[in-house]
């Protein structure tokens, strides 16, 4: 494809792909302005011999419904390269590089001990879907405490920390119940004597939750008689006495004993 300066005078970088006789590829970021604006797209000269089309869906991370209230006749921005068409059509995405830019200032910063609150989003498959400073995360359900895996409040924030960040595929792991976890830690004393109310029962024991956190007693904390059929003892919503046997940092789990 070959390559022409822009009549713009801003365009600088256009005159030096020109130079060089550089050839554009897809993912590429440059410098572009706004000169034409479509109910569905934009039309966007980057120094290229061709006008790049911008579609709707690749001006902004946030939905939009109206491009003439995000953008203006020369804005001047930069663009990825998104597609390049068999017939030579370019299109490019403004929602990409902001991404990117997220991204990057994402992995700088120290989560290591910060608990982020991010907007629940929608139910996928096993999971949900949270929004964080205009990123958006999947969190399994089985890393989301029930309450926040119940509610349809379309304006409730969930706590939650990242567990790894995969920088080079843009993937974070991350979890609710470490969060809630980190905060309730230093009020759970280990030895400590505490009331809660049964949550499930299992054949290997009975969850009770206290403090937003659910914590196990295992049938071997409970009687001798490992087959026993907890359902004939207990009920869900009873409230029992019991102490903190053991915690697990790294994981946000908690074993507890009955008390008599």
């Amino acid at each position: 494809m070959s390559i022409i300066t822009s009549r713009f005078n801003f365009n600088k970088f256009g005159l030096l792909l020109s130079k060089h006789s550089y050839q554009i590829k897809k993912n590429d970021i440059l410098a572009g302005i706004l000169i034409g604006l479509e109910p569905n797209y934009a039309l966007i000269d980057l120094g290229l011999k061709r006008i790049c089309f911008l579609p709707l869906k690749e001006f902004s991370l946030s939905k939009i419904t109206n491009t003439e209230e995000l953008l203006n006749i020369n804005f001047i921005a930069e663009f990825l390269i998104l597609d390049i068409k068999i017939n030579k059509r370019i299109i490019v995405s403004l929602k990409r590089v902001k991404y990117i830019y997220l991204w990057n200032r994402l992995r700088q910063l120290d989560f290591t001990n910060m608990i982020i609150y991010a907007k629940i989003g929608n139910s996928l498959g096993k999971g949900k879907l949270v929004s964080f400073n205009d990123l958006c995360f999947f969190i399994l359900n089985a890393n989301i405490p029930k309450y926040y895996r119940r509610t349809s409040n379309p304006n409730l924030f969930i706590p939650f920390k990242f567990l790894e960040i995969k920088d080079y595929f843009h993937i974070a792991h991350i979890s609710s119940t470490s969060a809630v976890f980190s905060k309730v830690n230093k009020n759970l004393i280990v030895g400590s004597l505490y009331s809660g109310n049964i949550v499930s029962i299992k054949e290997f024991g009975i969850f009770i939750n206290i403090l937003g956190v659910k914590c196990l007693a295992h049938i071997s904390e409970i009687c001798q008689n490992q087959t026993l059929d907890l359902t004939s003892f207990y009920n869900r919503g009873d409230q029992l006495l019991f102490k903190i046997v053991s915690k697990d940092i790294e994981r946000g789990k908690i074993s507890i004993t009955l008390e008599n």
